[in-house]
């Protein structure tokens, strides 16, 4: 995943905020122990969102506790204790994290394609570890996903919606692995639209990047010539990625209407959807990160 699916600090409540935070350090703590200290370098906001729906569908209801760790030594820190949803996501997240990386060990070239190399034996040794805890056969499935959305984009597919439909089943199965009946259409269907928003998203966000260093893009190759404006995404470009980007939220916020309502993450979970990614996109489609970036540095300065 692309590290967009994440909450909107500002409206959530001190409570909230305290659990995300909570959740995110406890998934951390989580990933060390499932597979390994150095494996919790791929922790991700998307990761914390995958545990926290499964928590809200399989009903667990969080424990939390004062923890202090190597990242936060000199006190400590609200922390959520270890339960079924945040070792599933730990364990995930090492075979995710392994075809991630063997993915980037073909496309990318130079130094990049160095780092992903050197990083082969680690993240090959966390996904068995990982995989020692998911369902028989559950890395095959992902790859089949993954090799339908590889392929697709070895073809030079020209169709945005194509693409991150594709990335969006990899997600309908991470999200619903283990899970039965309703609960499993549930956590299926988030899964879905999460992924097609965060595949889009992420075409936005890279898309001149992408155009730079000949990487394929799905947005422009759609768009071809029309691509860019000045070295930045046309207006054409914009106004069709706000407009489709949004489906995928009204659907995914559908799904989460269906959520328990009492449940301690469900609030946070809507604040990711309805506030969180909304303002995701927005970034990706304006110049809003590139005048961020001026900022910190004149701060620095």
């Amino acid at each position: 995943m692309f590290g967009y699916v994440k909450p909107h600090v500002p409206e959530l409540k001190v409570a909230e905020y305290e659990k995300y935070r909570a959740a995110y350090c406890g998934l951390c703590l989580s990933i060390g122990r499932a597979t390994g200290q150095l494996s919790r370098l791929t922790l991700s906001y998307d990761l914390v969102f995958l545990a926290a729906v499964r928590m809200v569908i399989e009903g667990i209801i969080p424990e939390f506790e004062p923890h202090r760790c190597f990242a936060h030594p000199t006190s400590k820190r609200l922390v959520m204790k270890d339960n079924p949803a945040l070792t599933y996501a730990a364990l995930v997240s090492a075979v995710l994290a392994e075809e991630k990386n063997r993915d980037d060990c073909e496309d990318e070239r130079g130094l990049e394609n160095i780092k992903s190399t050197a990083a082969s034996p680690l993240l090959s040794y966390m996904a068995r570890r990982g995989r020692k805890g998911l369902p028989d056969g559950c890395q095959d499935e992902i790859k089949a996903y993954l090799g339908k959305l590889n392929r697709l984009e070895s073809e030079n597919c020209t169709s945005a919606d194509e693409t991150a439909a594709a990335f969006g089943e990899v997600l309908r199965f991470v999200f619903s692995l283990g899970l039965e009946g309703d609960k499993a259409a549930l956590a299926g269907e988030i899964g879905y639209h999460t992924g097609k928003f965060t595949y889009i998203c992420d075409a936005a966000d890279d898309m001149a990047e992408d155009i730079k260093k000949g990487r394929y893009n799905p947005l422009a190759l759609g768009w071809g010539e029309y691509a860019l404006t000045d070295g930045r995404m046309s207006s054409m470009v914009r106004d069709s990625v706000t407009a489709s980007a949004p489906l995928e939220l009204e659907a995914l916020a559908e799904c989460v209407e269906e959520l328990d309502k009492t449940h301690v993450m469900t609030p946070i979970i809507k604040n990711i959807v309805y506030l969180g990614l909304p303002a995701a996109i927005n970034r990706a489609v304006s110049s809003e990160k590139i005048q961020r970036s001026a900022v910190r540095q004149r701060r620095l300065e």
